[in-house]
């Protein structure tokens, strides 16, 4: 595909995304097809020919650099990696997010113990996928490339607070920790924190992000996994303070959840985000424009367990 084009969809796609999420009468609404590395390895040049047709639907798969695998379809592995948190990931479809696999506290006595590295040491790789850590200098070499291109320069946070919180402790355990108001689960909660705040600190010297996302899976699939008020007391006074650093760098914040959400929607939209990336069906659409119109941008993900396996059926 032509470098120009390129250029000018992902310019278009930056430029409406930041439109949309302060109000300000985007040209068009922006859209984003993404799709996983094993239907592309499977589907190869179809896919190819897809994204040219469309480009401005695909502004993250940039056609000189999607790669293939040694052979088409779904690549098995078994693959253990471990993370900077301590939780070892295990990898069964290449292309695929993991699983956990070991808990750094499966045991929460273990929390007082329990060290992250230093900020200033690097980046975390989310699921230490395809290594733990990169350098400060390589992440904004890596956003340089991106608004040289006209694209969006976006800081990830990846799991957050809550959603880190399943990576280092077994659900079972931290659900009951939080009910109890536990210690050990307040000391883990803290720890996160402050490392999750530092490497946005250590990030805001770039001075160019446009988006920083919060990525915090608070939702099953007919309830949140968190009730109301334990979010409110625990969580969203965290979520302030990492709202308010990032309006102080005159970034976007881009929170996410999956699951059911709308019980938790009115403490949500205290931390004050520009963007809430949440699902349809699960929460319903009425539903979502009744609570949030007006007040947020709404980044929907479409039903992907029934939109994929049934089409419109």
């Amino acid at each position: 595909m032509d470098n120009s084009i390129v250029h000018y969809v992902l310019r278009l796609y930056r430029e409406n995304l930041l439109k949309s999420a302060m109000f300000e009468n985007p040209e068009v609404i922006p859209c984003r097809v993404v799709v996983t590395w094993p239907v592309i390895n499977t589907y190869r040049e179809r896919f190819i020919d897809i994204v040219k047709k469309y480009p401005f639907a695909f502004p993250e798969h940039v056609v000189g650099n999607i790669e293939f695998g040694e052979k088409p379809g779904i690549i098995y592995e078994d693959r253990f990696v471990k993370d900077v948190f301590g939780t070892v990931w295990r990898f069964k479809i290449k292309g695929l997010g993991p699983e956990p696999y070991e808990y750094p506290l499966a045991d929460l006595d273990r929390v007082r113990n329990w060290v992250l590295p230093d900020p200033e040491t690097g980046y975390p790789i989310g699921y230490a996928n395809p290594k733990p850590m990169i350098s400060w200098e390589e992440l904004f070499e890596n956003f340089d490339r991106v608004r040289d291109m006209g694209g969006l320069v976006v800081f990830s946070l990846h799991h957050f607070l809550f959603q880190k919180l399943m990576d280092i402790i077994p659900l079972n355990k931290l659900l009951y920790a939080i009910y109890k108001g536990d210690e050990r689960f307040l000391i883990a909660l803290e720890k996160i924190f402050e490392y999750q705040f530092n490497l946005l600190r250590i990030a805001k010297r770039y001075g160019k992000i446009d988006v920083v996302t919060v990525l915090e899976d608070l939702g099953g699939q007919t309830s949140p996994l968190i009730r109301p008020e334990h979010l409110r007391k625990y969580f969203l006074p965290y979520y302030k303070r990492i709202s308010s650093e990032v309006k102080n760098m005159g970034s976007i914040l881009y929170f996410h959840s999956d699951g059911n959400i709308m019980p938790l929607a009115d403490i949500l939209l205290e931390l004050n985000a520009h963007i809430i990336n949440i699902q349809d069906v699960v929460n319903g659409v009425e539903n979502i424009a009744k609570k949030f119109k007006g007040k947020i941008c709404i980044d929907i993900d479409i039903d992907r367990q029934h939109l994929i396996p049934y089409g419109s059926k």
